[in-house]
C-alpha cells in the first residue's frame, strides 16, 4: 500500500467514523425525544439548531483558519510558528465563547421568535436554547481542541473521543429523559455534558505536552489574526448558510404548508445530515493532509488526495445513501412521527438524498482550496450558497411554482453550487496545484 493511501486512510477514516457516529447517535437522541416528550420537540429541536449552527459557524471564522495555517507551518517544520497559532485560537475562542454563552442564557426567548417558532414550538425552542448555551463554552472549546489533536497527528484518538462523547449524550439522554422526566432540557443538558467530558479529556493532550502542540506563553499578532480570520472565511460562511437554509425553510413550511410539513422537514434533516455525516468526516480529515502537502510543496500528494477525497466522499455517500432509500421510512417510524409527516417525509426523502450528493463535491473542492489559501475561491463558493442561491431559491419557488415545490429547494440549490464550484477549482489550479500565495 502506498504511504499517500495509508495517510488517507490514516486521516479519512476516522474523521469518518467520528461524524457518523455523532449523526447516528443524534437519529438516537431525536428518537429518544420524540418517544419521551412528543414530535413537536423532534421539531423544536430542528428549529434550534440554525442557533447552534450559526454560533459554530463564528468559532469556524478562526478554528478552521487556525487549522489551516497551522498546517501549512507544520508541513514547514515550523512547529513554533505553528503553536503560536494554536494558542491564539484557543484565547480568541474562549472569549467569543464567553460571548455566545451569555447571549444564549439571557436571549433564550428572543432567539427562539427570531428563529421562526410558532406558539406550537416557543416554549419547547426556547428551553433547549437556554440550557444548551448553559455548556456553550465547553462545548465550542471541545471542537476546537478536536481539531488541533487531529492536526497533531492523532486523529484515531480524536475519533475515539468523538464516538464516546456520543455513547455519554445517549445514555445521558435516556436517564435525563424517561426516569428523571427532564423532557427536552433533559436532551440539551445531556449533550452539554457529554461534549464537556469530551473536552476534559482532549484537554490532556495539550496540557501533557503528547504532541508537537501544547499549552504555553504567546504573544497577539494582528497580522496572524487577520490571516486566519482570512483563511476561515469561507468555512465560516459556509456554516453560516445551513441555519440561513434551515431557518428560511422553517418559516416557509410553517407558513404554507403547517405544522406536519415542519416536523416532516425536521425528520429528513435528520436523515439527510446522517448521509452528509460521510463527506463533512472525509473534508476533516483531508484538511491537515491538504495542508502538510501544500506547505511542502508536493504537487503529487494534493493531487492524489483531492481526486481521491472526491471518489471516497461520492462512494461513501453512494452507499449510506442506499441505505437509507430502504431504512429511512422505517427509521422515520422510530420518531414517534404522525401519518401526515411520514407521508411527506416518504415522498420527498430521494431529492434531498441525491443533493446530499452534489454536496460532497462542493465540499471535497471547498476544503482543498480553503487549505491551499485560495481563500477567494472557497468564499465566493458559499456565499453563493449562503446569502444567493439559498434565499433566492427557497423564496421565489412559492411565488413561481408552488409552495408544494418547496421540497425541490435543496436539489436545485447544490446544483447551482456544485456548478459553479467545479469552475473556480479548474479556474484556480490552472497553473497547477501549487500556486497560490502561501499562507
Amino acid at each position: 500500500m502506498k504511504d499517500q493511501t495509508r495517510k488517507l486512510i490514516r486521516y479519512t477514516l476516522p474523521s469518518i467514523l467520528s461524524m457518523v457516529s455523532i449523526f447516528l447517535f443524534s437519529i438516537v437522541d431525536g428518537i429518544f425525544v420524540g418517544h419521551g416528550v412528543g414530535i413537536n420537540a423532534v421539531g423544536a429541536i430542528n428549529i434550534s439548531f440554525p442557533f447552534i449552527m450559526f454560533f459554530e459557524s463564528v468559532i469556524m471564522l478562526t478554528t478552521i483558519g487556525g487549522l489551516t495555517v497551522t498546517a501549512i507551518r507544520v508541513g514547514r517544520k515550523d512547529f513554533e510558528g505553528a503553536n503560536q497559532v494554536f494558542r491564539l485560537v484557543l484565547v480568541l475562542n474562549t472569549a467569543i465563547s464567553f460571548f455566545l454563552f451569555l447571549a444564549g442564557t439571557l436571549l433564550a426567548g428572543f432567539i427562539a421568535r427570531l428563529l421562526g417558532a410558532t406558539d406550537t414550538f416557543y416554549p419547547l425552542v426556547k428551553e433547549y436554547i437556554f440550557w444548551y448555551s448553559i455548556f456553550m463554552i465547553p462545548c465550542f472549546l471541545n471542537g476546537t481542541l478536536l481539531g488541533f489533536a487531529r492536526n497533531d497527528g492523532i486523529p484515531e484518538l480524536v475519533s475515539t473521543f468523538t464516538i464516546s462523547a456520543s455513547v455519554l449524550n445517549i445514555i445521558g439522554d435516556y436517564i435525563l429523559i424517561f426516569p428523571m422526566h427532564m423532557g427536552i432540557k433533559g436532551a440539551a443538558i445531556a449533550t452539554g455534558l457529554s461534549q464537556s467530558i469530551s473536552f476534559l479529556y482532549v484537554s490532556c493532550h495539550f496540557l501533557f505536552r503528547r504532541g508537537k502542540l501544547y499549552l504555553g506563553s504567546f504573544h497577539f499578532d494582528p497580522k496572524l489574526t487577520f490571516t486566519m480570520i482570512k483563511r476561515g472565511m469561507p468555512e465560516c460562511v459556509a456554516h453560516f448558510g445551513t441555519p440561513i437554509t434551515m431557518v428560511l425553510t422553517n418559516i416557509m413550511l410553517a407558513r404554507h404548508l403547517g405544522d406536519n410539513a415542519l416536523n416532516a422537514y425536521s425528520l429528513l434533516m435528520y436523515i439527510a445530515t446522517f448521509s452528509a455525516s460521510i463527506f463533512i468526516g472525509a473534508s476533516q480529515g483531508l484538511q491537515p493532509l491538504f495542508g502538510n502537502s501544500y506547505g511542502e510543496g508536493n504537487e503529487g500528494d494534493l493531487r492524489y488526495y483531492l481526486h481521491s477525497g472526491i471518489k471516497v466522499c461520492l462512494g461513501g455517500g453512494i452507499i449510506i445513501n442506499s441505505i437509507l432509500f430502504f431504512l429511512g421510512p422505517s427509521i422515520c417510524m422510530l420518531f414517534n412521527a404522525n401519518d401526515s409527516a411520514i407521508a411527506l417525509f416518504n415522498q420527498h426523502m430521494p431529492k434531498y438524498l441525491v443533493s446530499i450528493l452534489l454536496e460532497a463535491v462542493t465540499v471535497t473542492i471547498s476544503a482543498f482550496l480553503y487549505s491551499t489559501t485560495r481563500s477567494k475561491a472557497a468564499l465566493t463558493i458559499h456565499v453563493l450558497r449562503a446569502f444567493v442561491a439559498d434565499t433566492i431559491v427557497i423564496l421565489s419557488i412559492p411565488v413561481i411554482l408552488g409552495p408544494q415545490n418547496l421540497w425541490f429547494a435543496p436539489l436545485i440549490i447544490e446544483t447551482i453550487v456544485m456548478t459553479a464550484a467545479i469552475i473556480l477549482l479548474k479556474y484556480n489550479t490552472r497553473d497547477g496545484l501549487i500556486g497560490a500565495d502561501k499562507e
